[in-house]
Formats: C-alpha cells, structure tokens, sequence
C-alpha cells in the first residue's frame, strides 16, 4: 500500500514539475527581460565566453567557479539557457526537499515539495541569470546527504559551497560546528577542507598564484578598497531590513508556518537534544537559516562586503525554510486528525487542500504583476545606444563601457581585452588615441568611478553621441540616467 502511494506521489509531483517548467519557460519567452538586473547579465555573459576564454573565466570569483562550469553548456543555448538552468534547479531543489522529507518519515512529504516549489523570493528570481538557485540546490544536496548518514560525502560537497556563492562559507560554519561539537566526527569535519584546498590548487595551477582563494575575492577586494576610500556605492540599512523584507519573501501564510517551525524545532531539541532527527532539524534547518540571516543582516546594516541589501540572497536558505514549514504542517496536519474522527475528516484535508492552494497562489499574487519582465528604463536607453552603435564601425577599437547588457547588444566578447575593458579599468591617461568610451549615469560615477565631467572637460576626449530619456529619471546615487559617448582623438595624457 505504501508502494503505491509513493508511486502515484511521484506520479502527481512530476505532472506539477512539468507544469511548473511549461509555465516558467513560457513566462520566459514573453519577457523581453529579467530579474536581477545587470548580475544576471554579467553570469550569463561570463559562463557564456567561458568556452572561449577558459583560463580567464571558468574560474572568476566574481561569477563563482561552479556556476561558471554548470551554467556553460546551458549559456551557449543564449540567455535563455541560463534562465532554463534556473528553472531546473528550482524543480530539482523541490524534489531534493522532497526526498529529504521521505528519509525523515514525513507522513505528508510532497508538502515540501510544494512549500519549497511555492516560494515567493524565488519564484521572483528564477528567470535570471543568478547564482542563488545553485546554491540552494547545492545546499539541499548535502542536507539529502546527512539525512542519509553519507557524512564523509556531505561535508566534501559542503567544502565546495563558497565556489557556488560566498556566504557557503556562513553555511559552512554552521556544518562544521555540527560535525565537531555535536556528532564529534573529526574526520568528517576535517573534510570540509576538501573544496577550498582543491580549489585554491586548481587556481594556483592555472593562474600562478598561490593565494588564489584570498587575492581573487571580489568582496574581500572590495571591502580592502571601499575601507581605504571610505565609500561605499550601495551604502548601508537597518539592522531590521530583511525581518521586515520576510512577508515578501516567504508570503505570510508560509511566514506564520515558518516561525512556528522554529518554535517547534526548538521545543524538541530541548526536551530530546541527542534523537538525530533533532539534531539535523536543530543545527542544519535552523542553525544555518538563522547564521546565514543574522551575517546577511549585519553586512547589510555595516554597510560591508559590497552589500545593497537585495532580498534575493535569501534565495539560498528558502528551501531550508520550506522543511521547516513541511514539518510544522505535517504536526498540525497529524494533531487535527487525530482529535477529529469519521467524516469530519474531509473538513481537514479540505482546508489543508485550500491552504495549500494559497500558498501556491500567493507568489503570483506578491510578484505576478511584474510578468512577463520587462526591460529597466535604463536598458532602453541602452538598445537605443546599440542601434546607433551597431551602424558605426568600432569593432576594432578599443572601447571602454561598464553596463553587461551593452555587451549583450552589440554582441562584445567581455574578455576580448583587445577591444573591450571595462570601466572600471579605465584611466584616461592611457586609453589609445580612436578608443570609443561609453559612460552612463549608473555605472560610470559609481562602480566606474569616472565623472562625467572628466570626460567633457579633457581636451583629448570629444563627445560624439549622447542619448537621453524621454522622461528624465534618478539612478544609482542620485545621479541622472544619462549616456554619453566620447572618442579620444588627442593624445596629450594631460590628467
């Protein structure tokens, strides 16, 4: 009996995954663009040329090394491909959570299946191009992993999470406390080493630096340069910022299921610390949700590590959060059961039927009127600038632009450093005499850190082409969103 209702369970949960593909796919095909703005962008763009520029970029810590190399063969396939490999990591992360509920004996298992494929940040960060939906796979991988007593194999893949994205070394901390304090495995624990030694050795080999894992950080170099300079672009928030971000991000219906989750994984830790159900449900669902909020929170509300405070990085623990969700309702689902008997059963599973419709409609209902995407007002300026580039002839100059969907545009390979730099690499000092600079209220004064005024006031530099909204609009720091294009055509070097 058991048999054959694992079997119509699975049956019923691919027919939903298929569903779910169907739809993300189509929604997809309607947008003209994504979510998580340039980032995405910028993924895409490096996993895409990282066939063509293996050594450079297969590697880059900025786009994170795993996903550079499983994100590859779906980037060749165009944007699209990335957003297809999204799309599949949030129905496989929904199965991961599935089966880990199987191996911890949920009566009603595909409530976190639907609970983890229900989630609201994500569904709003699935046709993109970013590596949070990685990480959350990655993540529940080796949580599937512990639950199935596979330690030594679960803590070398946990080894690996900071090369899908960096707070891996957060979720790490939380692993390695459970390895070491709490099951005492010290072999296991000592494998946690496992990722960063292999990684930093592969980087040593191809890039010749033996410190590859520190001086190649993008955040610790940001974080270097930005406590030198004393700036910082996105600034800094309350210390509240994503407590009060949790309704959009959960949903309220999942929130209220979420924190009586913790209330219950508490309660049962402390009356049976040592069962290992609530060992596992105590220091990996909880412990590594709450250290991976309280770091995001603190980074954001110092202002440190290149935060802007985005929701989305809580993409990476939302599965953990479903878990937690699943097994709260599975005790209220049990506890009504048990107090209500005979026919007047049909009246539980008819609210936990519209419960769950809810939750699945409540992600549409936060986010559905962003769909099908659009592109930014600043990206329309820029297919402007990219129909009166594409009519130029400056593929053989040297240009100099900080804006990834420009490269998507006008097709410019972004490691072609023959013809390509970007912004934030330029000094005007020693751009050749024809190279083409394409400034843009966003990035130039911030991360480019170019004022325009340099530019108009140089005397080797003229303006050829400036594009302009039609209703005026503020970017990145206060600056109006302009684009201006200048040609070098002197070569006094004067500063």
């Amino acid at each position: 009996m058991k048999s054959s209702t694992y079997k119509i369970e699975t049956i019923v949960l691919a027919v939903i995954s298929i569903i779910v593909f169907c739809c993300l796919y189509y929604i997809a095909g309607l947008s003209p663009g994504v979510e998580g703005g340039m980032d995405s962008y910028n993924h895409y763009l490096i996993s895409r040329f990282s066939w063509v520029h293996p050594k450079e970029l297969l590697l880059d810590q900025w786009g994170k090394p795993l996903y550079n190399i499983l994100a590859s063969p779906f980037a060749q396939f165009g944007m699209m491909g990335v957003i297809v490999f999204n799309i599949l990591l949030l129905i496989g992360t929904a199965w991961l959570a599935y089966f880990i509920a199987k191996k911890m004996h949920f009566q009603f298992a595909w409530l976190a299946f639907v609970l983890c494929l229900a989630s609201p940040i994500w569904f709003d960060n699935t046709i993109t191009g970013l590596t949070e939906p990685l990480n959350a796979f990655l993540l529940l991988v080796v949580v599937y992993l512990f639950v199935s007593k596979r330690i030594i194999t679960a803590s070398i893949i946990a080894g690996f999470l900071p090369f899908a994205r960096s707070e891996g070394y957060v979720i790490i901390a939380v692993i390695g406390f459970y390895l070491f304090f709490v099951l005492k495995n010290y072999k296991a624990f000592g494998f946690l080493l496992v990722g960063s030694v292999v990684m930093n050795f592969v980087g040593w080999a191809v890039e010749g630096n033996p410190l590859w894992i520190y001086d190649t950080n993008p955040y610790i170099k940001y974080q270097i340069e930005s406590t030198i300079k004393k700036e910082n672009i996105c600034g800094h928030g309350t210390l509240l910022h994503y407590v009060k971000a949790l309704p959009y991000v959960m949903g309220k219906t999942r929130l209220v299921l979420f924190v009586a989750g913790l209330a219950l994984v508490l309660w049962r830790y402390i009356r049976q610390p040592r069962e290992s159900i609530n060992q596992i449900t105590f220091c990996l669902f909880a412990g590594i949700y709450a250290l991976y909020f309280v770091v995001h929170s603190a980074i954001w509300y110092s202002g440190a590590m290149g935060s802007c405070g985005y929701a989305r990085v809580l993409v990476v623990i939302e599965p953990l959060a479903a878990l937690l969700m699943a097994m709260t309702a599975e005790v209220i689902i049990s506890w009504l059961t048990k107090i209500i008997q005979g026919k007047k059963q049909q009246i539980v599973w008819f609210v936990v039927l519209l419960v769950t419709g809810y939750v699945v409609y409540e992600p549409i209902k936060i986010y559905g009127h962003k769909y099908p995407i659009d592109i930014s007002d600043e990206q329309k300026l820029f297919v402007e600038a990219a129909e009166w580039y594409n009519q130029q002839d400056y593929d053989d100059r040297m240009k100099y632009f900080l804006y990834p969907y420009f490269n998507i545009l006008t097709d410019i390979d972004p490691k072609d450093t023959d013809h390509f730099i970007e912004m934030w690499s330029f000094d005007h000092r020693y751009a050749p005499v024809g190279s083409i600079v394409i400034w843009d209220g966003h990035f130039g004064p911030n991360e480019g850190n170019v004022p325009l005024e340099m530019l108009q006031e140089h005397p080797d530099f003229v303006e050829i082409k400036s594009f302009y909204p039609d209703k005026p609009f503020k970017t990145s720091n206060d600056y109006n969103f302009e684009i201006h294009v200048f040609e070098r055509v002197g070569s006094s070097r004067l500063e």
